[in-house]
């Protein structure tokens, strides 16, 4: 009998603590509503886009196409954008190359159209990137 009566006790604690517990965030933990991350809120990510998004967009220069986002390259001790990897079709006769170009250097515009002030010249002799020389 006293097995069956400590049971049956153990068993209204364990439910009356359930409900304290619940009572004193006043809904169930599974239930809370999210706490936002500082830093973060809706305005900040309407105002974003995926760097999958980015990747395999044209890159102009007026209406000139001068080249493709093939990468993002993101600074991790500062936690910022460093660079643009953009493939460029060189002056006639040469083969596309791979360039890295500081992220102030692209600006997106109306309807998402990213532009740079870089002609298709200076791209096509700037050094060619290697990925080989990231970390």
């Amino acid at each position: 009998m006293r097995v069956a009566i400590s049971a049956a006790f153990a068993a209204f604690l364990a439910a009356a603590t359930a409900q304290a517990q619940q009572t004193q965030s006043g809904t169930p933990a599974k239930a809370q509503a999210a706490t936002p991350i500082a830093g973060i809120d809706d305005a900040a990510l309407a105002g974003s886009a995926r760097a999958s998004k980015l990747i395999g967009s044209k890159v102009y220069q007026g209406d000139t196409p001068v080249g493709q986002i093939e990468d993002v390259l993101v600074d991790l001790e500062h936690a910022t954008l460093a660079a643009v990897i953009l493939s460029v079709v060189g002056v006639p006769g040469n083969n596309e190359k791979l360039v890295a170009v500081p992220v102030g250097r692209i600006k997106i515009g109306s309807e998402a159209k990213f532009t740079t002030d870089l002609t298709k010249e200076q791209l096509a002799s700037a050094p060619s990137f290697d990925f080989g020389k990231l970390k």
